[in-house]
């Protein structure tokens, strides 16, 4: 795993539910769950990236509780270090959003992320 998607991945697991890429969801999972693309944006550029919580559940109690968990981790910007440089992860608008279908219910928190190489390394 290359150091930005290893990164990304270590995040996404940081919040004690399971977290995969969106490739690689074991069919026999189960809820909750968060899902998110290994978007690995070149050095010194922009890619767009987002996390995405799968609850099943009648109530968004549970569900908000951790996207608020996760939101309050990112802050205004996280930065995060990889072996030769380092990730920014920043919020972006809007910032979160829920699915609803039946009793099956999801968020997106839609983020950035920049990437930075470490000169010299």
């Amino acid at each position: 795993m290359r150091q930005t998607a290893k990164a990304l991945n270590d995040f996404a697991n940081s919040f004690h539910i399971p977290a995969y890429s969106t490739d690689t969801v074991p069919d026999d999972v189960t809820l909750p769950y968060i899902t998110f693309p290994l978007t690995e944006p070149e050095w010194n550029q922009k890619a767009t990236w987002y996390l995405q919580g799968w609850y099943k559940t009648t109530s968004n109690a549970e569900m908000f509780a951790k996207a608020d968990e996760i939101v309050r981790e990112i802050g205004t910007g996280l930065i995060i270090n990889t072996e030769d440089g380092y990730l920014v992860i920043y919020p972006e608008t809007p910032l979160v959003q829920l699915i609803v279908n039946g009793d099956e219910r999801s968020f997106y928190i839609n983020l950035s992320i920049n990437a930075y190489h470490t000169p010299g390394k």
